[in-house]
């Protein structure tokens, strides 16, 4: 009986993956928004990025300042792919589940999906690495491979965040006030851009 379940969950998330890849190429903005985010947020670090920021002083500001503009679009880019994905969906979803489509098929299909952020960290980490050098002092892999897996993984940690905030309201209006708050509690709260006095030290 577990099996016939599980294989079940399989077929239709199968089904709503490949439904949700047809539905991004079918939106040319959305399909256009993929594949410019990560271009532009290079173009960004090239107009204000100083190549030499950890080579000539390792803790020079222009270093740190280059690691949170990173972070934050990484960050900024998961949640907006996402936040989204389930509220603008909610009346099918629910039609759906009526029917007997899985509720956890219909999440885990969005979060696959997403998984085409990979291509978007490459892209990030690519130009981040050609435009600033960045010294070899790597843990386990290459450093490129590092900074690679750090930034998708914020990325899908971001996504996560904006798969949760779609499934918590009934709006793409609301979620849109909610992403801005995380992502100003984000850039106030990094310590980077503003220094962390009172309660918060």
């Amino acid at each position: 009986m577990q099996s016939v379940k599980i294989g079940k969950l399989l077929r239709q998330l199968t089904v709503l993956i490949s439904r949700n890849f047809q539905l991004i190429w079918n939106q040319k903005l959305t399909l256009g928004s993929l594949i410019l985010q990560a271009p532009l947020m290079v173009l960004v670090i090239k107009l204000v990025g100083e190549p030499d920021c950890f080579t000539s002083n390792l803790i020079n500001i222009g270093s740190r300042t280059v690691l949170f503009i990173v972070c934050a679009m990484a960050s900024f880019m998961g949640l907006l792919n996402s936040y989204r994905e389930i509220c603008k969906d909610r009346e099918i979803i629910f039609r759906e589940a009526s029917v007997g489509v899985s509720l956890l098929a219909t999440v885990l299909s969005k979060a696959i999906t997403l998984l085409v952020e990979a291509v978007q960290a490459g892209i990030l980490t690519a130009g981040f690495v050609e435009i600033i050098h960045i010294p070899q002092n790597h843990l386990l892999l290459d450093t490129n491979v590092e900074i690679f897996i750090t930034i998708f993984l914020l990325m899908a940690a971001s996504s996560a965040m904006g798969l949760l905030v779609s499934a918590s309201l009934k709006s793409s209006e609301a979620a849109v006030l909610l992403v801005l708050v995380l992502i100003i509690g984000q850039v106030v709260f990094s310590g980077v851009m503003f220094s962390m006095t009172g309660a918060l030290t």
